[in-house]
């Protein structure tokens, strides 16, 4: 697990991609951190992160050895959280945004953040009892809009659609888009305060 501690009050737990604990991951641990939170990146993968090259190979590893059913995992570990510290929020990116969702309907956590989570399409009868902020990129593998319209009757969901693609707020991709990655970043800020 990679754990950013500062003694903070406030815990995140950072629900990784398919990738695994990357470069992107730990500059968003970093930058999570500075920005007054505790990080705790569970390592969903339990081996070495893909390349950006073995997208195939790193989401059929993910499919066989881990599977959406990891939020039960990252239950545990929030309960475990809420014991230390004052408020716990989950930030989930692909993968990681659905594994954040599918915790939604829990009570060990004060908001999720779902980034790009194409597979909540997949969970769309849960209904938060958090605060949960989702991020969608508008071109990505499925219909974003009939999955925000299917959303906006539920409660405490903010729902924000980008003219961009899965994966824009990493830096180190060829999916990176400069403005809305900042513009989703200021989302995330706003929600955490």
């Amino acid at each position: 697990m990679l754990q950013k501690i500062s003694n903070h009050k406030t815990a995140i737990i950072l629900l990784h991609e398919i990738y695994g604990i990357n470069q992107f991951i730990e500059t968003m641990s970093a930058k999570l951190n500075l920005q007054g939170f505790d990080v705790f990146c569970p390592n969903m993968l339990g081996r070495e992160c893909f390349d950006y090259t073995q997208s195939h190979e790193a989401y059929e590893f993910f499919k066989k050895n881990v599977g959406f059913d990891y939020w039960k995992k990252v239950m545990v570990l929030s309960a475990r959280l809420k014991l230390a510290y004052e408020k716990v929020y989950f930030i989930g990116f692909s993968v990681g945004a659905t594994i954040a969702w599918r915790c939604c309907e829990g009570d060990s956590c004060d908001g999720i953040i779902c980034c790009y989570g194409s597979r909540i399409r997949d969970y769309l009868s849960l209904r938060p009892s958090c605060p949960t902020l989702l991020l969608f990129a508008h071109e990505d593998s499925f219909d974003v809009e009939h999955v925000v319209k299917k959303l906006s009757d539920k409660p405490n969901i903010e729902t924000f659609q980008f003219q961009a693609s899965h994966g824009f707020m990493d830096q180190y991709t060829a999916s990176y888009h400069q403005k809305h990655a900042k513009k989703a970043e200021t989302y995330i800020r706003g929600f955490l305060k």
